[in-house]
């Protein structure tokens, strides 16, 4: 080993052996199976970093970090850090803080325009119908539309929410984001109107709710938003549950002719006698926008921001003290 490489630490098994094998030319790579605080502790003596996979429960916490004055890089193989990694204490601590986030925009992207185009050409409603019993719904459902020229609308302007734009650009240039983190001059850049959430629900034919989960954005969808939508529109969400009151979503469902498409809800799995369940104009999907296999590349991702590190330039992914406020919680 040369004298050069670091000494990294991973509390799980690189699944992408091309990934291992460019890790491995920068660090001495250490795998264990347990991905838990008191596993990592036995093993971070002399360690340079930590590398750890999504678990339910805390593992880089402020006592792995205290315990470890080598101690420079964590990260995570998944496209966070908040879920099990005390990141702004690490972050303050003056280490860097490293997660995939930049393997998930396409994949997340592309499953988002699927959600849409099949929501607006009722898609799924007729499979589901011919799927039941029905011989030959051809008029089951109201003619659709296309996603041609109209108006959508994105809350949340992050990795997620820039690449949802970016493929949705090819289809229409009447785009709109709702996001607090976005100044005018980004917003111009990107060629985008930046609008309070409530112009967002009443000018858009399309919203898509991409954000990030946080105290301030719990709840963030009320009724009054559903209310304001226009008969047809639809309300596409990719990011959490807990950021829309569920209850008052199917309120409004109840009463106005909107559409929803949800990968997520307030509590999952989604409960088996929920109205979502018996409404066509509601199309779902139990939390697996990650489907794709493409979100192995993950660990590519992984390498290059190792690589990064490794030759003292700033990791993509590297979080700030700004990117944190921004960062969804779960």
């Amino acid at each position: 080993m040369s004298e050069s490489k670091i000494k990294l630490l991973f509390a799980c098994e690189i699944a992408d052996p091309a990934a291992k094998a460019r890790i491995e030319q920068l660090a001495e790579v250490i795998e264990i199976a347990e991905a838990t605080e008191a596993a990592v502790l036995r093993h971070i003596e002399g360690v340079d970093g930590v590398i750890v996979p999504f678990t339910k429960d805390a593992v880089i916490t402020r006592r792995v970090i205290d315990q470890s004055p080598r101690l420079k890089l964590v990260g995570t193989t998944y496209g966070g850090t908040r879920q099990n990694v005390d990141d702004r204490y690490a972050v303050e601590r003056g280490l860097t803080v490293i997660h995939t986030g930049a393997s998930r925009p396409r994949p997340m992207a592309e499953f988002t325009l699927g959600l849409i185009l099949s929501s607006l050409l009722h898609i799924h409603a007729f499979h589901h119908a011919m799927r039941s019993g029905q011989a030959w719904p051809r008029f089951a459902f109201p003619r659709g539309r296309i996603l041609q020229d109209r108006p959508v609308g994105v809350i949340g302007c992050g990795r997620i929410g820039r690449g949802i734009l970016d493929i949705l650009r090819p289809f229409t240039s009447r785009l709109y984001v709702c996001s607090r983190h976005l100044s005018a001059g980004e917003a111009e850049q990107i060629g985008v109107q930046n609008m309070a959430l409530d112009q967002l629900f009443a000018r858009c034919e399309v919203i898509v709710l991409a954000g990030g989960y946080t105290a301030e954005t719990h709840r963030l969808i009320r009724k009054t938003h559903f209310e304001a939508m226009q008969p047809g529109a639809l309300f596409v969400n990719v990011a959490r549950g807990k950021m829309v009151d569920e209850g008052e979503m199917i309120e409004a469902l109840s009463q106005r002719n909107i559409y929803l498409a949800l990968d997520v809800f307030e509590d999952e799995p989604l409960a088996a006698d929920s109205p979502l369940r018996t409404s066509d104009r509601v199309l779902l999907v139990p939390h697996r926008g990650n489907n794709a296999i493409e979100f192995e590349q993950r660990w590519q991702c992984l390498a290059d921001e190792i690589e990064r590190f490794c030759r003292g330039q700033t990791p993509d992914s590297a979080l700030t003290l700004e990117r944190l406020g921004a960062m969804s919680e779960s």
